[in-house]
């Protein structure tokens, strides 16, 4: 899968990198970089080789031209990080205002100098703040591969904001991250945070960022610029040429491929609310989840097997522990399921799910770790703790996955343990809760 990303403005430390021997393939000088941008954001910045990063900023006439030479100030000194290179990290931005506008696109620039240039150049335009227009037009004309994106590289958007947008952010957030697409939110002075929560990814915690003032912007620009770059990494970590560390030495995301393919049997179903309240992009985004988990094991009859089951008024079987013997038919059926809709009767469907992995027992001739992967948006229209607590006394380990309006305390019914409750308040944050997931299975559980 590639990853695209949209940056509103943020930086993370990553705890695995932390006194470790790293390679630094940069020929950069480190103690003059370390004085001029901060040693966490150094350790964190030499190492990212490729990405396509687009700031969005907020031209609006709330921002006096002092404001917005501090938030030129800001930009220059974030972008002074990276390595700016065509084959490397691609750098655009769009000032919007009443509309949005193309300061430059990604591949307009193709060094640094030049780009740090055309920031100080940046024209204050004035007008209103529609965000939401913004987001949308990063989308559709500048995570494009006609106008320069690249295809398997990490993709960040960073909103920087000081007022309460004019226009819904909610909606072109959600297609934004759906395309693959990091957003990172900063708000100044008088931004919303109901919408910074709204646009940011998750977790929440990692994205927004909120500063009283724009001078405030300057101690910030350390800390997000190490998130930033932190975040690329991560998501282009498949490609770890740029470093050399040992397996154990990397985070959970690095190590759960190879860990999941050595844990050697296991039976695994997942249980998903095929409600009405479910959109088909929803539902997609379902599907583009279990997908994922799937392909971090290794499938087989002798190995991990892999059922799904589907529930609204009623449950439905769509295939088997034993139907499919590897990923990619697995994974072909999954992307063919229909999203028909209809009630939530979560607690029929938990207690419809004895019999399948009694069944699993049988069909395996001997007993090995079981999982039940359970997603939801919302309350169950019957009882869901007895069906649950029967299926534990069963040996089952259960996941319980929230999504917007789903109940919690029949999450924590559901899962029966805090640990395996998760919640999200959109779909597309799914893929946020799964390493907690595959790492309890693969490496916690052991094998």
């Amino acid at each position: 899968f590639s990853v695209p990303v949209l940056v509103l403005f943020c930086c993370i430390y990553p705890r695995h990198l932390k006194g470790r021997s790293v390679k630094i393939l940069s020929g950069i000088n480190r103690s003059v970089r370390q004085k001029r941008l901060g040693t966490a954001a150094v350790a964190e910045c030499e190492n990212v080789t490729v990405g396509d990063i687009v700031f969005l900023v907020d031209g609006s006439s709330s921002i006096d031209d002092k404001s917005f030479q501090d938030i030129r100030t800001f930009l220059r000194n974030t972008i002074q990080g990276f390595e700016i290179d065509p084959n490397k990290v691609q750098i655009g931005l769009v000032q919007y205002s009443d509309d949005p506008y193309p300061e430059f696109q990604l591949t307009d620039h193709r060094d640094k100098n030049s780009l740090l240039a055309a920031v100080e150049n940046l024209t204050h335009r004035g007008g209103g703040t529609k965000t939401g227009a913004a987001l949308h037009f990063a989308l559709k004309n500048i995570f494009t591969e006609e106008k320069g994106s690249r295809k398997d590289v990490p993709k960040v958007a960073v909103v920087i904001t000081d007022g309460e947008s004019q226009d819904n952010v909610k909606e072109p957030a959600i297609a934004l991250r759906r395309a693959g697409v990091t957003v990172f939110a900063v708000g100044i002075k008088e931004a919303n945070k109901a919408e910074l929560l709204e646009m940011a990814s998750y977790p929440k915690s990692k994205f927004v960022f909120t500063v009283d003032s724009f001078v405030k912007l300057k101690p910030l620009k350390e800390t997000l610029q190490a998130t930033l770059c932190n975040t690329i990494i991560q998501i282009g970590v498949q490609d770890r040429e740029t470093f050399l560390i040992s397996c154990q030495d990397l985070t959970p995301v690095v190590c759960f491929s190879s860990a999941c393919k050595e844990k050697d049997q296991a039976d695994i179903f997942f249980l998903m609310d095929d409600s009405g309240s479910i959109t088909n992009e929803d539902f997609s985004d379902m599907q583009k989840f279990i997908i994922e988990i799937l392909h971090t094991f290794r499938i087989g009859p002798d190995h991990v097997r892999m059922g799904l089951v589907k529930y609204s008024d009623s449950p439905s079987l769509q295939f088997d522990l034993t139907q499919h013997s590897d990923a990619k038919t697995m994974e072909n059926v999954v992307k063919k399921i229909i999203h028909e809709g209809g009630g939530t009767n979560t607690g029929e469907a938990l207690s419809s799910m004895k019999g399948h992995f009694e069944n699993a027992k049988t069909s395996r001739g001997y007993k090995v770790s079981e999982y039940l992967i359970v997603i939801t948006d919302g309350q169950s229209q019957d009882e869901v703790k007895d069906p649950a607590e029967e299926l534990r006394r069963q040996g089952v380990i259960i996941y319980a996955i929230g999504v917007k309006s789903s109940n919690d305390n029949e999450l924590n019914e559901i899962a029966g343990d805090p640990k395996r409750k998760f919640f999200v308040d959109s779909f597309d944050a799914l893929k946020t809760v799964k390493n907690n997931i595959i790492r309890e299975i693969c490496i916690l559980e052991g094998n």
